[in-house]
């Protein structure tokens, strides 16, 4: 079963060790979203990623980065480079319809495919938690079966607004999403966000998947 890495391995090296040397084909980054497939040497998508950003614009070390992913570095590796410890915040999994063209990049004709939508966030050793942007990545059929499990579910926390309305801070979420530590579902303030996440769902998933069908 799959084990999806909320921090330490990168999601490129996990498709590198099955598909080689991977790259980034960036259809669009601009001041408001990042939309790029994860590609293998033969051009075949083995992931299409949207990115919605949340960073300061002001932020000239995290501008600069943005640039270097603009012109073609992939997020998690440029992050590092820039001494960056990176982890996610998994808010949702899902299965989506392929459309045709997501089909055709992911040289398969399955109906369907495993879709996680994350908060990105990113620490320097004496910094204060930063996050990139929320993210939706979506699986080739091939990379990941187009099927929901236990380990999806049991990693789904709620959003970061949220818990810091139920009085989390960020560097409390930062740590909890260490490979070795969780949050304490016990916890009341988690049980609050819980609740106010099963009232008022999280509008991201759908702008994503709006976005999905009206792209031709």
């Amino acid at each position: 079963m799959e084990h999806f890495n909320i921090n330490k391995k990168l999601h490129t090296d996990v498709l590198e060790s099955k598909y080689g040397p991977i790259h980034s084909e960036i259809v669009r980054h601009d001041g408001f979203m990042r939309e790029s497939f994860l590609s293998d040497s033969t051009g075949i998508a083995r992931t299409y990623a949207l990115t919605i950003f949340e960073y300061d614009k002001g932020n000239k070390e995290i501008s600069i980065i943005d640039d270097k992913i603009k012109s073609g570095g992939l997020i998690g590796k440029v992050f590092k480079d820039f001494g960056f410890e990176v982890r996610k915040n998994v808010t949702g999994v899902f299965l989506i319809e392929n459309p045709d063209w997501l089909k055709n990049k992911f040289k398969d004709q399955d109906l369907k495919s495993k879709a996680r939508l994350s908060e990105f966030y990113a620490k320097q050793e004496t910094g204060y938690p930063i996050i990139y942007g929320t993210v939706l990545e979506v699986y080739s059929p091939d990379f990941r079966p187009s099927e929901i499990n236990d380990v999806d579910i049991s990693q789904i926390h709620p959003t970061t607004d949220v818990l810091e309305q139920a009085g989390y801070t960020k560097l409390e979420i930062y740590d909890f999403l260490a490979e070795d530590k969780d949050f304490d579902r016990n916890d009341e303030r988690y049980k609050k966000a819980e609740e106010f996440m099963k009232l008022f769902p999280d509008p991201t998933k759908q702008k994503f998947i709006n976005y999905i069908k009206s792209r031709k």
